[in-house]
């Protein structure tokens, strides 16, 4: 037991300087950083179907930061075309990019959040949340109600099926 402690210490202890000194030969890694981005839209009828997941969309960069192509690479194929044309639309910002392209890759996470059932849309849906290389969109499901469920169908002691029969 006491070797295994005295192991788990050292390699806690000599980890880390490993991993953050670079070597010689090691080239900067380019980095991405997100300048813009439009709220991606939900397709409703993604929305109406209940469909939810993540999207891995490969992209190629400039190094000025403009998108040349994305694929989605993984994902629902209801959601692929909504976060193609999020990524087309996002302005991004390279860092250490020196040559003339960059391959990278962001995942677009689409969540249904429920509600009341045949209630009011509520206006601060969607709602966007970003975290590393994830983007999360979510939004209320679309609920299909009937009006005519609240009616009740009265009859009168008098109607006897003629006259004064109503829907109330």
């Amino acid at each position: 037991m006491k070797r295994l402690t005295t192991f788990l210490i050292t390699l806690a202890l000599v980890a880390p300087g490993h991993s953050q000194t670079p070597l010689l030969g090691d080239k900067a890694r380019p980095e991405i950083v997100l300048a813009k981005l439009p709220p991606p839209v939900y397709p409703p009828i993604a929305r109406a179907a209940r469909v939810a997941g993540d999207v891995e969309v490969s992209f190629q960069l400039r190094a000025d930061g403009t998108v040349v192509s994305a694929e989605a690479v993984s994902g629902p194929p209801m959601l692929r075309q909504a976060a193609i044309d999020a990524v087309k639309q996002t302005q991004f910002q390279c860092k250490d990019c020196t040559g003339d392209l960059a391959s990278f890759s962001i995942t677009f996470r689409f969540a249904l959040v429920e509600g009341p059932p045949c209630g009011a849309h509520d206006d601060s849906y969607p709602r966007i949340a970003r975290s590393q290389n994830i983007i999360t969109v979510m939004e209320q499901p679309v609920w299909l109600c009937d009006p005519a469920a609240d009616r009740i169908r009265v009859r009168s002691p008098k109607c006897l099926y003629l006259w004064k029969c109503g829907w109330r």
